[in-house]
């Protein structure tokens, strides 16, 4: 449960060292190398960036020239495509080199504008195409593609204005709408649901996301951001300083899902913590600060579990609750009253109390 409202103080740390005084002892484990976050942008070059920082790193780039690389998706084997055309010219499908960044035809496709493209379950292949491309008021149609044959299928046409970037989740495909933010996408019919209807725009203009294993849904632009996938809200993760002209965004398997926390609701209402990615069973503190400026580090005193860790929150950062994580690792709090002023001031994040390990800082930002 969330103590009170914002109001519980770090030092609330003391009231649970009885129960987690065990875990002062431990040392910070070894960092495990978590999945990566890797992102196409629409002149082919291929980057990697920190899901916890938003670090942004050049991989390289698809060496074709640089237009109208507007999709990419990921298979269950972990093969990269891609998505390569021009103005009123059919797009080629490309299988792209995670690690180098380098593009190899696959298929041609006569689709003339594809925008998003994500891999179901059977790791059939799912794209957006809009009709009268380059055109804005462009039908958009859902289709299949069978990468061996170039073979297609029309689903249906979308009710949905500009979808451009589709991630499956639990077998259910989700999109982003340019008019109404995140919906779920029906894969019989490519009739759309509003996943909140009041939430109506992403923060700006938004063309990849993708989810962790686990169910953290990153949404980049020309910052890095979390959204709730239940709630359709986002997070800002942190302001980080790259154009928003990005195709789509994919995470590469690792051996550790990130380590992701960020709300569902809005201010002035009922909002819930949700994080994924922490130890198995693990007990997890939730910190937060009030200041939208740049947070931290701050150390954790001595006396306190995982002492001597970093935290990105200021020194006036107090504990918010510690959540038991499930066998997976994830976690969430029971729905609770956030006031209006928290909107753009308060930042958190999580500390694992088994390793030490922290997550991304948000901003509440609705």
């Amino acid at each position: 449960m969330v103590k009170g409202r914002f109001k519980t103080s770090f030092n609330g740390f003391a009231m649970q060292q009885t129960l987690l005084s065990a875990f002062v002892a431990l040392s910070i484990s070894t960092a495990i190398s978590a999945q990566e976050l890797k992102v196409l942008d629409l002149g082919g070059n291929l980057f990697s960036i920190d899901a916890k920082t938003a670090e942004l790193q050049f991989i390289g780039s698809a060496g074709l020239l640089p237009h109208f690389w507007n999709a990419m998706a990921m298979d269950s084997q972990g093969k990269m495509y891609g998505a390569y055309g021009r103005y009123f010219a059919p797009y080629a499908i490309y299988e792209i080199d995670p690690n180098t960044g380098q593009a190899t035809f696959v298929v041609q496709t006569s689709f003339i504008g594809i925008r998003g493209m994500a891999f179901g379950p059977g790791d059939v292949l799912y794209l957006t195409n809009e009709r009268d491309a380059p055109l804005i008021a462009s039908p958009v149609d859902l289709h299949t593609l069978d990468l061996s044959t170039g073979a297609t299928s029309l689903i249906g046409e979308l009710d949905a204005a500009r979808v451009q970037c589709l991630d499956f989740f639990n077998g259910e495909l989700f999109g982003n709408d340019s008019d109404r933010g995140l919906i779920k996408i029906d894969t019989n019919t490519a009739l759309s649901t509003d996943v909140n209807p009041n939430s109506s725009e992403p923060p700006t203009l938004t063309v990849s996301f993708c989810f962790s294993d686990s169910g953290a849904l990153f949404y980049v632009d020309s910052s890095l951001w979390m959204i709730d996938p239940q709630q359709g809200t986002y997070s800002l993760v942190e302001p980080a300083l790259f154009l928003p002209l990005w195709a789509e965004a994919e995470f590469i398997e690792g051996p550790k899902d990130p380590f992701a926390l960020w709300v569902g609701g809005e201010t002035d209402g009922p909002m819930s913590v949700h994080l994924s990615g922490a130890g198995p069973n693990a007990s997890v503190a939730v910190a937060w600060e009030r200041g939208g400026g740049v947070g931290g580090p701050t150390i954790i005193p001595n006396g306190f579990p995982c002492a001597g860790t970093p935290v990105n929150l200021n020194s006036g950062m107090k504990l918010l609750t510690v959540l038991q994580a499930d066998p997976n690792g994830s976690a969430s709090t029971s729905p609770q009253f956030v006031p209006a002023g928290a909107r753009r001031t308060v930042h958190m994040q999580a500390i694992d109390l088994s390793t030490c390990e922290t997550s991304n800082r948000i901003l509440i930002s609705y």
